[in-house]
């Protein structure tokens, strides 16, 4: 198979001599995924410095990092705004459910095992259509609800059809805390406002949306990552602005700081910078009027 190699980068992951790029490895496929082209749940693994990623996703993940070094820190920032949020959702909040829309591959402080840290009776329902990302969660969630998990087989390109799944193992008339971590940034503006749209109004009073985001306040990285992998990484995030993440939790109550830059969201210390990075995020509290009684 050939390809087109790109002109200015020198990288082309269909082709065996690209540098960095093992074809052998490759086509040692035991798992019967396609690892002749990046995947983007891949690449995010490897920028979080995991181990479940192939020679194509850190060839692609090693060009963008030499073009946008942070991207690591982005990476980094990501995993802990969802730690952070999910400690405010069942610590503070006191909700006892989580559904995770969109999920990484095993990383590290996994959504359940911070949950069950903080409430060890909490349960965490895994949502996702990827195939790579089911198989991952099968081999970790070999039975229902083990170690409080359970694994739904839907993503937000279905949105009501996620929440009609995901109502097999929550229960939705308690409040559920949703984390859409890594989701939102392949959907435009519409998909991205319906999809928040139909799980808002599908969840009760008193449940929350943990949402983090891709902005583009130096936008050269995400650029470089559009430009080469357009038309050949499916999946591929783009960024919006400050203004517009905050536009993701309209009818929603923000939990306190608001929205803001992932490294600045209730700061803990950490070796990484501390300046603002490209990824916003909150927590949106569900808040219905309640009905009022009737008279006597």
């Amino acid at each position: 198979m050939t390809g087109d190699r790109d002109a200015a980068s020198g990288w082309d992951p269909y082709l065996p001599d690209s540098p960095g790029f093992d074809w052998a490895a490759a086509k040692r496929d035991l798992s019967g995924f396609d690892v002749t082209a990046p995947s983007m749940v891949r690449v995010w693994n490897f920028w979080g410095r995991g181990k479940d990623h192939y020679p194509v996703d850190q060839c692609f993940g090693e060009y963008v990092e030499d073009l946008y070094p942070r991207i690591v820190d982005v990476a980094y920032y990501r995993i802990a705004f969802r730690a952070r949020a999910v400690r405010v959702m069942v610590g503070e909040c006191g909700i006892g459910q989580l559904l995770v829309a969109g999920v990484d591959l095993p990383l590290r402080d996994e959504v359940h095992d911070i949950a069950r840290g903080v409430d060890p009776l909490a349960r965490v329902a895994y949502a996702d259509s990827d195939p790579v990302v089911m198989a991952h969660a099968k081999a970790l969630l070999d039975s229902p609800w083990a170690d409080g998990c359970a694994y739904v087989d839907a993503g937000l390109a279905d949105p009501a059809g996620l929440m009609r799944e995901a109502a097999n193992v929550l229960d939705l008339a308690e409040p559920v805390g949703v984390l859409l971590i890594n989701s939102l940034d392949g959907l435009d503006d519409a998909a991205a406002a319906h999809a928040i749209g139909v799980l808002g109004g599908a969840l009760p009073h008193g449940s929350c949306l943990a949402i983090c985001h891709l902005t583009g306040r130096t936008g050269q990285g995400l650029a470089a990552l559009g430009a080469v992998g357009a038309g050949r990484i499916p999946g591929l995030p783009h960024a919006r602005t400050p203004a517009g993440v905050r536009a993701l939790f309209a009818g929603l109550e923000l939990v306190e700081p608001g929205v803001a830059p992932a490294s600045q969201w209730r700061p803990e210390p950490s070796p990484w910078p501390s300046g603002p990075v490209d990824l916003w995020c909150g927590v949106g509290r569900v808040s219905r009027p309640r009905p009022e009684r009737g008279r006597r």
